[in-house]
This record gives structure tokens, sequence and C-alpha cells, in this order.
């Protein structure tokens, strides 16, 4: 677990000015990587890294990492969980080895397959390497983006880094606010596919590389796992014997580490498991868990309850109340180098910081739920054929009754937060019904806060250029599937890597701790999108596969059959308390001033604070756009 920064000139040389703007940008993101620097150089060429180790802890294992022949140079962020393996393929193969560290196997592996060598990894990573030989430069991230890398291809040549940070401070470029992009973002609280909030600055997509060379990029995608290919002829019991098979064999390969490690708990149904497995393979495995101090959030009596029913002799309760969480949402918003509007973030910083003095490394629960089906709206799906037709009028009735007649509450996933969280996906086009189904804000909506809006790309058809023409690209490669396979892609392909990893990612890293996630093994995902659909879900019964593994382990059904809870605080609630002087002062700010209507914004709000509407996602948003515009004033 790392961050780096590299720039490739195009058509000259870096200048002494351009290689002190690298330097710093490298230095940016000292905090993924505590525990060393590295620069390679060439002419036109600078690859800057920070690392933070935890394979092979020696000097001879830094980056950026130079080929045994000189010929090929990595600098790389993440894990390769099965690098023994490679390894021993690659001895076979007559290749000799320097260090023990997965970052050679890494480079080797390339050296030998090319860029068929990233289909083989099971792990996480982003990584840059140049080949001295042709000058030609590649770019490549995991299948599932769980590690993160930016970039920018234009008359500067290639810029990439781990974080935006890296990117947005260099000057000369002429960054500009994408508009678009914002407006999706204030739509889904997460900047979805390619999408960052600076025009020119693109995310690698998951299980994708790309290749520079003086005739430009190409990218092309090596891996994709579709839920519904090949479904498998099995019964639930074999399905759940290799589900822990795969997850066994998963945690195995992440608790691979030279550093102490440790796991994140919960006490929900995906932490139990990773924690039950661990236990297994590591007796003096160590635990982490957050105790909140309003009751209705508080899950730590059952993380107490697992780690019991474990013997877990080190597990740590830490207490997140009113105070810690104002200390954490400013570090959050002070740190925050792209608009991201997760609550969840603010618990993952709390979390990583807390236990960060006795573990190096935390495997987390990320991917059970969209793995195996965990989310809501699959239940939803049941009732979407019964609403599908039903004219505007009716629907707008039924939101109009439900909006009434309901009350507004700020308990987590309130009735009334979930009946019209769901009812806002109708009337609309599948590909649109998705994003829509978790929108913070419906594009009408979206229209009277930010009057500046296209009509046209604020419309709800998924057509080229409109908000949510990213689903409906994803849908076209699901024709035929299954409701519930689509919605398993669409949560695999934007949610998981723009919001959950995104966050789990900054979040652990601002601490220099590196979280892993064994749902995420490639194995697993294979597995899981091959299960047919009545195993997966059963009889209502979301990721039942995770659950009556859970039961089969002993657990009782409050911890084996509960239903889905976020990592999440009250956000709702003490934005009209603790933190309503963020929100006040965020919409007083010329920081949003242009972006959104005061008028519309002032009711939004009003609402929220009266308890009339639960609209802390859009509020959330806001704030997290002020923290930016006011982090990065000349990104206009």
């Amino acid at each position: 677990m790392c961050g780096f920064f590299g720039w490739l000139k195009a058509g000259g040389d870096l200048s002494g000015p351009e290689l002190d703007q690298a330097v710093r940008a490298a230095q940016s993101l000292a905090h993924r990587g505590p525990d060393g620097r590295g620069e390679w150089r060439a002419p036109g060429l600078f690859m800057g890294h920070r690392r933070l180790k935890i394979i092979d802890l020696s000097d001879a294992a830094a980056q950026p990492f130079v080929s045994a022949d000189g010929r090929h140079v990595l600098s790389y962020n993440g894990e390769i969980y099965n690098y023994i393996e490679l390894r021993s393929e690659l001895e076979r193969q007559g290749v000799g080895f320097r260090t023990s560290s997965d970052t050679e196997v890494f480079l080797a592996a390339f050296s030998n397959w090319g860029p068929a060598a990233f289909s083989r990894f099971d792990g996480m990573f982003a990584a840059a390497i140049h080949d001295t030989t042709t000058g030609v430069h590649w770019l490549t991230r995991d299948p599932l983006g769980q590690k993160p890398l930016y970039y920018c291809v234009g008359d500067q040549g290639l810029v990439y880094a781990s974080e935006l940070r890296a990117l947005a401070g260099l000057e000369g470029f002429g960054w500009r606010l994408d508009r678009r992009a914002l407006l999706r973002f204030l739509t889904t609280g997460y900047y979805a596919w390619e999408d960052t909030p600076i025009k020119g600055l693109r995310k690698l997509l998951p299980g994708c590389w790309l290749e520079f060379s003086g005739r430009g990029a190409r990218i092309e995608r090596y891996f994709d796992s579709r839920p519904g290919q090949e479904v498998l002829d099995i019964g639930p019991q074999e399905a759940v014997a290799e589900t822990e098979r795969l997850v066994v064999r998963s945690c195995e390969l992440s608790l691979r580490s030279d550093v102490p490690c440790g796991v994140f708990l919960s006490g929900g149904v995906d932490s139990s498991l990773i924690a039950s497995i661990c236990r297994e393979l590591d007796p003096d495995l160590a635990a982490f868990s957050v105790a909140m101090e309003e009751p209705d959030y508080d899950e730590s009596a059952k993380a107490r309850a697992v780690a019991g029913q474990l013997g877990l002799r080190r597990h740590r309760v830490y207490s997140l109340g009113a105070d810690t969480v104002r200390e954490c949402f400013e570090d959050y918003l002070s740190f925050l180098d792209e608009p991201q509007a997760d609550p969840g973030y603010v618990n993952a910083l709390f979390l990583s910081r807390a236990c960060r003095d006795e573990i190096t490394v935390a495997l987390a629960g990320d991917g059970g739920d969209e793995m195996f089906g965990g989310y809501l709206p699959f239940k939803g799906l049941a009732f979407e054929p019964w609403l599908r037709p039903l004219p505007g009028p009716v629907l707008a009735l039924m939101r109009a009754v439900c909006g009434r007649l309901l009350p507004g509450s700020d308990t987590y996933l309130g009735l009334q937060f979930k009946a019209l969280s769901y009812l806002q996906g109708f009337p609309a086009p599948l590909a649109a019904r998705f994003p829509l189904w978790l929108a913070a804000m419906v594009p009408e909506g979206l229209k009277r806060l930010c009057p500046w809006a296209d009509e046209g790309f604020l419309e709800r058809s998924g057509a080229a250029g409109t908000v949510f023409d990213f689903a409906a690209r994803l849908m076209d490669e699901m024709a035929g599937a299954s409701l519930q396979q689509k919605l398993l892609y669409f949560y695999q392909k934007t949610f998981l890597p723009e919001f959950v990893c995104m966050h789990t990612d900054r979040a652990s890293m601002r601490h220099g701790l590196e979280a892993r996630s064994p749902y995420l093994s490639v194995p697993l995902v294979r597995f899981a999108n091959r299960l047919p659909d009545k195993i997966r879900i059963s009889r209502g019964r979301l990721k039942w596969p995770l659950k009556a593994l859970l039961a089969r382990r002993g657990f009782s059904k409050d911890i084996s059959a509960q239903a889905k809870r976020g990592f999440t605080f009250p956000v709702a609630r003490w934005l009209k308390t603790v933190l309503r002087p963020y929100a006040e002062e965020a919409f007083r700010d010329e920081a949003l001033a242009g972006l959104v209507d005061r008028g519309e914004l002032e009711r939004i709000w009003s609402a929220h604070c009266a308890g009339r509407r639960n609209a802390y996602r859009i509020i959330l948003n806001l704030i997290s756009v002020r923290a930016f515009r006011r982090r990065y004033p000349s990104i206009d």
C-alpha cells in the first residue's frame, strides 16, 4: 500500500520548475507511504513513490523498482496476495529474484507475460510501468477498483497519481471545474465511472490498462466478470461449502504480511464471517470495533457477542460520540481532495486512526453486499414489475401520499426515507432506475437547485450525454440478464469502486493503514457471479450464502440473519445539532455561489431541520463540494 505520481512529458524534457512541481506532487502523497520515498528520472520522465512497508521491509524492495535487466521500472500501490504462487511459477521458468517482495513479482510477471500478467493477479493494485527500451508507459488498475488511479493525457503528455490532490496542485495545466460531473455527483453522491471534479482528469476504470506512447493512449479492459454468465448447476449446500472454501482461501492470502494485521468487526454479517475465519487462521487475532453513543446506531453489543463467541483476546472497542465525530468531520473536510458524501468515511477515518498504533493491515468486509446482493434495492426488485407500468400522475400521487402520511425520520433508513427513495426510481427506463434508487436528489429537484444546468442533461432517459448515461452503457452489456444480475453488475461497476472502496482507501490511507477486502478476491468474485439467482437471494433472504455460512458456523440468528446496517453515525440527526454549524457555514459560503439556488437550498435545509424530510445526502454532498472548492479556489 503506497502512493505514486508520474509525469511523462510529450515531445520534450521536463524543465527545472516542472521537476520541482513533480517532486511536490509526489510528496503530497506522504500520508499514503510514511515509511519511505523514492524517485526515478529519465529525459522527459519523472516517477515518484511513497512507501508503506508491508511485505519485505528491506530497502531492496523500495520503489520505483527497476528490473534486473534495467528495462522496466515499476511504481505501484497495493498488494498481490498470490505473489508466492506466481513467484514459484516464474522461478520454474528460470526467473531469479533479489527480494522477497510482491513488488518484484509484479514486475517480473509483467516483464515475462506483458499485460496478460494483470489478469493473473489476485489482489488490489494501481501501477505504472515504464519500458526504457520502447519508451512505452503502462498504467493499470485492479479488477474491482479497490485502488485509485487518476490520469490526464494532453498537451503536457501523461500525468497520473494515486490521489487527485497530486494532480490538482500542478500549475500550468489550466484545470477547470467539470460542471456536468458535478451535477452527476450531486445526484449520486460519488464521482461515477470515469468522472472527476476536474475537466480533463479521468479515473482509469477497474480492470483496465492504459498504454501511452508517442502515438497517443490506448485503453483495454482485461477483466470483466458479469453476473449470470455461465450460471452454475449447483445446490444450496454445495454453494455454501464452496463459498466457505473461497472465503477461507481469500482470508489466508489476505493475512500474508510482514507487519501486524487485524480485522474491522462491526458485528454485521460480512465482518463477523471474516473474523470467524481469521480467528481460525490466527489465534492471536486482533479485532477493532466502534461503539456509538446513540443507541439506535450502536452495534457494539453484537460486535462484543461475536468477539466473545470467537474467544478473541484482543478486541478493542472505541467510543464514537459527538465530540469525536466533530473532530473527525473536521479532518474529513480539511483533507478532502475529491467530494465524497458517505458518512461511513468519517467512521472509517476514526477507526483507522484508533487502531493504527497496533496494526498496519486491517481486513474489512467490503464487497459482501455487492457480490451476494445485500442491499435493500434487491428486495425492491420484487415490486418493480408492478410499479413500472404505472403512469406518471399515479406515481406522483403515491410520492405525495408517502411524503405527507409517513413521518419524517432521522433514524437509520426510516420508513419515509425508504419509500421515497424507492418511488423516485419511477417512471424511468431500467438504466436510470438503479442510480435513481440510490440518488441523493432526483434530476427534477436538481434542476431547481442548480437552475444553470442543461435540462437535456438532467433527463431520466439514460441516453448518451445525459446524467445516467454511464448506467445505460452498463445495462447494454447485460442484455438478456435478470433484474437481479443487472443490479449486481451496476453495484459492482459503479457503487463498489467509487463509493465503497473510495472511502475505505482514503480513510485508511489517511493514517498509513492498509485495508484489505477478502470478499473482493478474483476467484470469489467469479464464483459469486455464477451463482443462480435463487441461491444468492433465497426466499427474500439477501446474501443467503454468507448468512447460511454464519449459521453453519454456530452463530445465532441475531448475527446470521440480521438485516443490513451501514457503517455510519446518525448524520441526519447530528446535522441538526452537532454538525449544524458546518452545514450553515457551507451554505453561506461564496464557494457555492453560482452553483446552487439559495432559495431552493434554504427550502431543503428547512424541511430537513423541521423533520419533514431526511435530506442528509444532498446536504452532505454540498458540504463536501464546498470543502473541495475552498481547497482548490483556482479550479472554477
